[in-house]
Parts: C-alpha cells; structure tokens; sequence
C-alpha cells in the first residue's frame, strides 16, 4: 500500500543561505519555496505557523510568493520566471514564441555565474559581468544588448510578483547599453535585399513546397512566419485579389491587424499546394513526403521490399510536421546555396561568381525595395505591413486598397 503523502508542509533548512522555508503548493502540481527567515529563529517558526494557518484557511497567496525580505538565489527565481514563460510566449495557436528560447539561452548564462548567488547581491557589475559572457561568447552588440534587456526584464517581474526587492531591479537600470562604436562588440551587419539573380540560383536546389515559399514571398514581402502558416481557412477568396488575414503575426499582441494582398501570380503557386481541408497548411513536409513516395511508387518496376530486404520502417524516429517552420525554413535555403556552390565549383567558375550566403528576411527587403522604386514609400510601408500605432481606421482601409492595388500588377 503506497505511502499516504503528508497534508502539511515541512519545516525545512536551506543549507546554502541557512534560511528556514516551506514548499508550498502552486496549484498546478508543482511547489513554490517560500523563505521564512533564518533557520531555527523564533521569527521564523512565527511565520511557519502563519503559513500553515493560512493553507489550512484555503488562502493561496502564501505559494505564490516568496518573502521578500528572504535572501532568495538567483537560480530559484529563474525557476519561477521560466515557468511563467513557459505559460506567457504563446501564439494563437498555443505554440510557444521564440522569447521563450531567448529567456532560456539568458537562463543559462545566468545560472553558471550567478546561480547560487542571494539575488539581493546581484548588482550592476554582476550584470556587466554577464554581458562579458555575451560578448565572449561571439554575439553582436545589438543581440549583447538585447539579451542584457532580458535580464533586466526577468528581475522586474520577479520584483512584480514580490519574489525580490524592488531595489535589485532599479540598479540594474542604471547600466547603460553598449554604444555603437564606442565598445570592442561586433557590429551586425544591417539586413539588405538579396538580389534576384542568387534567389534564382539557388531554386534548383529546394524542394517545390520550400521553393513556392521563396517565391511568394518575393511577391508579397510576407515574413517567413506569416508564409509559412498560410492556410485556406485565414484567406478571403472573394474578388480578382485574395486577402490573407493571417490569425498570428509579429504585432498580434498588440492588437494590431494585418492583410496581406494576393495577386494572380501568388494565387497561381497556392493552386498548386492546396491542402484537402481549409484548415491544413498550404506548405506541409509531412504532405510532400507521402506525395514524393507516392510518386516513386508508381514509377517502381521491382518488388517493393526486393529479395528480402528489410521493409521501410513504418515510425521514424523524428515524425514530420503538418508545417515547415522558420528554423528549416532557413537552413534549407543554407543548403540550398551551398549545393549551388559545389556545383559552381566543381565546373570551375570564377569565385566572383559564387552564391552568397542570404536569409529569408531579406526576400521581404527585396519585395520592399522593388515596390518603392515602382510606387513610392507609402506602397512599400503599407505592402510591408509597417503602420504606425496611431493610424486611422480610415488610413487602414486606404492601405488596403493601395495594397490590392499593388498585389494585382505585382503579384
């Protein structure tokens, strides 16, 4: 007979900072750590007598915070901010954002220098001696500073939510980020168009649905994520010009709208890739596998398993998505241009002539760029989908219009 788990929390001993504290149900099957001072102090029995007394009234307040007057480490404040994350970063759909792996990289480094270190004692030049990890670790000023803005940003949610002292957050405010030529970082270089002859060059080598996602978005200068979960179910089909209200994008959390145009030539490469339900994705890797072995079995004049070879295993071992994601989505492009290259140099072509190395974002900056040499700055912002904050709903519509305008002779 399984042992009956004890209803009362413990009084317990934390051995690095001698601190008394209790584990607290979250309500969501996990413990929180509220400190209660230090070990074997009346004052701390005092406050474990207020902690029971408040479980045993059914107050949840006392696991959802830590005292703040408690010397708490740094690590278990990172343990309370990534579970917070974990719940906060998500789409539409559920899926986790990226800000979530950018916490967890910060974590990390925080966590080796500073892990065990009482949070009260974590300063301005302990923040500086993380970002000396950042810049050793080879990042650029802009991402050194970025990541240095997360740190901060963590300790004044902690500060929010009376994990830490108010204090800790304020003074981390007073280091001031990197200038731009003023530090030893390296400078990023700025994202700028690719041109259309290595784009081209590189379409050989991608499989249809990965090269019918270049394509649309030279055309319609949607972000890779945006292209990416393109799907019937999010796309009015009414008039000559499709308009493609996309259920997430980069300033959903702002409450901010985004229409996409889809002209003739756009809807031509979509025709292609239609998924047999409206709610599937247009680009599906699990879809164009099962079509390419469809294909190949069609084409086979052998005995599918031969003279007793083994059979194709039925369950591999990494299962294919219903949607390629911005991550493939890039390093395809990656091989892409590196086959382009073998190929250039196995036939002995000039270096000069060599595929540079590019990245999707910059197929949105060449869209960009050819629609405001063709109708000027205003197409390009609305095109692009960069609008003010404090535009008109009247403003918007004139967009959109504009936008159709431009998706029916460009795209």
């Amino acid at each position: 007979m399984p042992r009956r788990k004890n209803p009362v929390p413990p009084y317990l001993r934390h051995k690095a900072s001698g601190q008394a504290f209790v584990k607290v149900p979250d309500g969501a099957g996990g413990h929180n750590f509220v400190y209660l001072g230090k070990h074997g102090t009346e004052e701390s029995q005092a406050e474990y007598g207020r902690i029971l007394a408040e479980l045993r009234a059914g107050k949840s307040t006392p696991g959802q915070r830590i005292a703040r007057t408690a010397p708490t480490v740094m690590n278990q404040v990172l343990v309370a901010f990534l579970r917070h994350a974990e719940k906060h970063y998500r789409r539409a759909d559920g899926t986790q954002t990226q800000e979530v792996g950018e916490f967890k990289r910060v974590a990390s480094h925080l966590r080796r220098l500073y892990g065990h270190t009482p949070i009260v004692e974590f300063g301005p030049l302990a923040l500086k001696a993380v970002r000396e990890q950042f810049l050793a670790a080879g990042w650029c000023r802009n991402v050194v500073n970025a990541r240095t803005n997360r740190i901060r940003h963590i300790l004044k949610w902690a500060a929010g939510e009376e994990l830490v002292p108010g204090s800790v957050w304020i003074d981390l405010r007073a280091v001031a980020g990197l200038g731009a030529g003023r530090t030893e970082a390296r400078e990023s270089a700025p994202v700028g168009p690719v041109s259309s002859a290595t784009v081209h060059a590189c379409l050989p080598f991608l499989l249809p649905p990965v090269r019918a996602v270049v394509e649309l978005q030279l055309l319609t200068g949607m972000r890779p994520g945006e292209v990416l979960r393109l799907r019937p179910v999010e796309i009015d089909f009414a008039g000559p010009v499709w308009i493609y209200r996309p259920r997430y994008h980069k300033l959903t959390h702002l409450q901010k709208a985004r229409a996409i145009a889809l002209g003739p030539k756009a809807q031509a490469i979509l025709n292609e890739f239609t998924p047999n339900a409206a709610s599937d994705y247009y680009f599906s890797p699990r879809r164009a596998v099962e079509e390419f072995h469809a294909r190949r079995s069609e084409c086979r004049v052998t005995p599918v398993y031969g003279n007793g070879d083994r059979p194709r295993v039925a369950t591999p071992k990494r299962p294919l998505g219903h949607r390629y994601d911005t991550a493939s989505y890039r390093r395809a492009i990656t091989r892409a241009v590196e086959k382009a290259n073998r190929v250039l140099i196995e036939a002995a072509v000039d270096v000069a002539l060599h595929v540079p190395h590019w990245h999707p974002n910059q197929l949105r900056h060449t869209h960009g760029t050819e629609v405001r040499r063709r109708f000027g700055l205003e197409a390009a912002q609305v095109a692009l989908g960069h609008e003010r904050a404090d535009v008109t709903q009247v403003y918007a519509e004139r967009n959109l219009d504009l936008a159709v305008k431009v998706a029916a002779e460009v795209g």
